[in-house]
């Protein structure tokens, strides 16, 4: 930029001068010469700076925009997909025609966990879930939070065994909440209905029909009342 600068000054200075038919002594040239440079590089320096700071300032809104996008996507308390990112996204792997299974679970008992030891406690409960499904699920399932105890996941491989799967996920999910609520006889465990994707199924038929399989397995399992629930109350 000063060279620039000092280029332009020398070449206006001396066409001027040749116009004119003026001469330039030694000191009008050494002007010409340093001029520049006095002004240039300071105002580069600002310019330069100011550049620099307008790069960083973007730099951070970019990151915040990606903070803000993720937290509209995201449960609050588990990170995992909300109901409305979690169905964009399913429903847009659907219309791509994507196999699958479609996972809805719940957690057992979360009512009379947080009635009998507090919200807290209910949360871990919560916690717990989501780390199992996260761990227990392949890496390119899709998982979210629809509601208070309710989880739906999509996973994109018709080849995984759901019922191993299922009983992989209670297992995580009782040494998990053993670990978070401090409580050593602590018990956990959720409830699960499953389907196969058909071609292009919607979430709310999806969500239907594995609903429907999710309760008819919580009637034929009859446990009206937590183990742990149960041992405090007496």
């Amino acid at each position: 930029m000063t060279c620039v600068a000092a280029a332009i000054s020398i070449s206006l200075s001396t066409g001027v001068r040749v116009l004119i038919g003026a001469e330039a002594d030694a000191v009008t040239i050494a002007v010409r010469l340093v001029l520049p440079f006095v002004i240039a590089i300071p105002l580069g320096v600002v310019w330069f700076t100011k550049l620099e700071k307008l790069e960083t300032s973007y730099r951070e809104l970019l990151k915040d925009a990606a903070r803000l996008a993720k937290s509209a996507n995201s449960d609050p308390l588990t990170g995992l997909l909300n109901r409305r990112s979690f169905t964009e996204q399913f429903e847009l792997a659907q219309g791509h025609d994507v196999r699958g299974h479609f996972l809805i679970a719940d957690v057992d008992y979360l009512k009379a966990i947080n009635d009998t030891f507090g919200h807290g406690v209910g949360d871990d409960a919560i916690l717990s879930a989501a780390v199992a499904l996260r761990k227990a699920l392949p890496e390119a399932s899709l998982i979210g939070r629809i509601g208070g105890d309710e989880f739906c996941a999509f996973v994109p491989q018709r080849d995984v065994g759901m019922e191993a799967a299922t009983r992989n996920i209670n297992q995580i999910a009782a040494r998990e909440f053993r670990l978070r609520s401090g409580l050593d006889d602590a018990t956990l465990s959720m409830s699960f209905g499953y389907l196969a994707c058909k071609s292009r199924l919607g979430f709310k038929d999806a969500m239907k029909l594995a609903d429907d399989r999710l309760y008819n397995r919580k009637r034929r399992r009859m446990l009206p009342v937590h183990p742990l629930v149960s041992k405090s109350i007496a």
